[in-house]
């Protein structure tokens, strides 16, 4: 492409390449100097247009995926799995008060969230549209419940206390889905590309307006208009 591309991992590349080997592949697009949390996160914002701000998440930071037993963010994670989820099989929902707790779902430290309400609060004064993208959708009535963050209820909170944010993009649940919350934000989780059959295609193009976003999908990937 003749424009900036800039990656949301997820459990799929975890699944095949640690966060080191990523971090040193093309599929690392976060730049060397960023305002973002320390250690190994992979969130960092950028602005492509005056008055619009993107914020991409890292649904991942706290995981047992991509990351070596002995690390800490992977021990974090195993307590966290250990004391939600009692399933023999912990890919398994079965029985959970709070299903997302599963082994291919993450969560978003504390870090990051602060960082993440400190950059909405500079697009809040800035008077800025921002666009958030995450992996993993943050919002119930864009998901199944198993498909959610972990802490999803965190990262929706820091979102609904301010004023600058349109859209929050995920993936991870094939299905897609889509939610108008009680903020006023959209919640797009968009269909997986990984089904489209062989031989075909599928991809979406996002047309951004003064006042809204127009999704013009194929394949799996359906259109909508998003107002703001």
């Amino acid at each position: 492409l003749r424009a900036p591309v800039h990656h949301v991992w997820g459990n799929h590349e975890f699944y095949n390449f640690s966060r080191e080997r990523l971090a040193r592949s093309g599929l690392n697009s976060r730049p060397e100097v960023a305002a973002a949390p320390g250690g190994d996160c992979q969130a960092y914002a950028f602005s492509p247009a005056p008055r619009f701000r993107f914020v991409l998440l890292d649904a991942y930071e706290v995981s047992v995926l991509g990351r070596e037993a002995a690390a800490p963010r992977h021990r974090q994670a195993l307590r966290l799995l250990r004391e939600k989820n009692p399933n023999a099989d912990r890919n398994s929902p079965a029985g959970l008060k709070e299903p997302q707790f599963v082994e291919f779902n993450g969560g978003f430290s504390q870090d990051q969230l602060d960082w993440f309400n400190e950059v909405l609060k500079i697009s809040d004064e800035n008077q800025e549209k921002v666009v958030v993208m995450g992996h993993l959708p943050i919002h119930p009535d864009s998901s199944d419940r198993v498909c959610l963050a972990w802490n999803y209820e965190d990262a929706l909170s820091v979102i609904h206390a301010h004023q600058c944010v349109v859209c929050y993009l995920a993936g991870h649940l094939h299905d897609g889905g889509y939610c108008l919350d009680s903020h006023g934000v959209h919640h797009l989780t968009l269909e997986g590309v990984i089904e489209t059959p062989p031989e075909s295609n599928a991809f979406g193009t996002i047309y951004v307006y003064d006042d809204k976003m127009v999704l013009k999908g194929r394949g799996r990937i359906s259109d909508r208009v998003m107002y703001y």
